[in-house]
């Protein structure tokens, strides 16, 4: 109420301010043109008076003449008859000039006020169609359908990257979601089975007396447990990587550092297999978290090695250049079904010559990491046989 009264108290300070200059103007400017027409009479005047020859060609040549030396004269002659700068010449009657002074200051007066309350109706309405468009957005209408003049431009436009960023996070949300329920799901069946498994042989080691059955029991039920760790683990990191909680580190690092540390832990299954496993090319660097880049060219290689008969062979190639770096881990093992390609890198899927142990996290935790890393991993068959990942970081220009 209090900014409504402020709004009108501006519009009444304006227009009062409108009237008064432009009744001051009309004065001033009525003034200033009985100046010059007095200057110019006493000119013709003071000629008459001076010369009565020629008088024509004379009057005509002082009145184009800027200074004339007749105008002192004149403007003695017409001060006899009451004509001077001090008094109307025009009008005698100085209340008319007043009136139609004020009369052209009320018509100025008017046209800006009629100007000032169509520019007031075109705001509300740009202001309404703003608000209406705004409340349709919180409806869960988020069309770009809005059409508003010039004055309101940059507003539109931010409008419109708050209404597009508003459909973006709304589709995320809903796919994030989607993806929640889908991983919930996959989640209680993973865990289910080492669970029952665990439960099962509990109650087998409570109703068996032979210690060698028990024994074995054990054993089956560390190993369970065992898997059960790997896979909450997994799991938490997963959900780590998702909600963004990992900070992860901006380092220079070569590429040959991140392929040991990434081999290290699993050095014994590939001297246990006899395979060879050579890094081809000129080192390269990038920008990143050496050990999460370990964690995810761990999973890659590990799942070469273990699809790999024993003498088997991994090559990974090193290649750069201006846009991105690769790096390419390929094997001569029986690569991939093609079923399967397409699913590679989804969460919880098991190919159809997967480890049995295997839950299926690997691969789609490496295609997170890099990409968390501004790059992309990809896989795919070699025409002469054998499995092939390719690997990119893009470089930041």
């Amino acid at each position: 109420m209090s900014s409504l009264r402020k709004n009108s108290s501006y519009k009444l300070g304006m227009l009062i301010f409108i009237l008064l200059l432009s009744f001051v103007f009309c004065i001033l400017t009525y003034n200033l043109l009985e100046n010059i027409l007095l200057e110019k009479l006493s000119t013709v005047i003071g000629v008459i008076n001076k010369n009565s020859r020629d008088i024509e060609i004379l009057a005509m040549n002082q009145l184009k003449a800027e200074h004339s030396q007749y105008t002192i004269s004149g403007k003695e002659v017409l001060k006899k008859y009451g004509y001077n700068s001090a008094g109307f010449i025009f009008l005698k009657d100085k209340k008319k000039v007043i009136y139609i002074s004020l009369l052209f200051s009320i018509l100025i007066t008017f046209i800006f006020y009629s100007n000032m309350k169509i520019s007031g109706n075109s705001r509300k309405k740009n202001i309404e169609k703003l608000k209406n468009y705004l409340e349709n957005t919180n409806k869960g209408d988020y069309s770009l359908n809005l059409s508003i003049d010039e004055d309101f431009t940059i507003l539109s436009d931010e409008l419109y990257k708050t209404v597009v960023n508003l459909r973006e996070l709304k589709k995320q949300a809903m796919q994030d979601k989607i993806n929640l329920k889908e991983n919930m799901a996959d989640i209680s069946h993973q865990l289910k089975t080492p669970i029952t498994s665990i439960n099962i042989m509990a109650q087998l080691m409570e109703n068996n007396e032979s210690k060698e059955e028990s024994q074995e029991y054990i054993n089956r039920l560390s190993k369970q447990i065992r898997r059960l760790e790997t896979l909450t683990n997994s799991l938490l990191t997963m959900s780590k990587l998702d909600a963004d909680a990992i900070e992860f580190k901006k380092e220079t690092i070569e590429i040959k550092n991140i392929i040991d540390l990434a081999i290290e832990p699993i050095v014994y299954l590939i001297e246990k297999k006899d395979i060879q496993l050579n890094v081809i090319g000129q080192d390269i660097t990038i920008k990143g978290d050496v050990y999460w880049l370990g964690e995810a060219f761990l999973n890659i290689i590990k799942n070469s090695v273990e699809h790999l008969n024993n003498n088997g062979e991994i090559d990974i190639f090193l290649e750069s250049n201006p846009i991105f770096a690769e790096v390419k881990i390929e094997d001569n093992g029986s690569g991939f079904y093609r079923e399967d390609l397409p699913y590679l890198f989804k969460r919880f899927y098991k190919g159809k010559n997967a480890n049995k142990d295997s839950v299926g996290i690997g691969l789609s935790m490496s295609k997170t990491i890099i990409e968390k890393h501004n790059g992309e991993i990809s896989a795919e068959n070699r025409v002469e046989g054998g499995a092939r990942f390719k690997v990119k970081f893009y470089q930041k220009i």
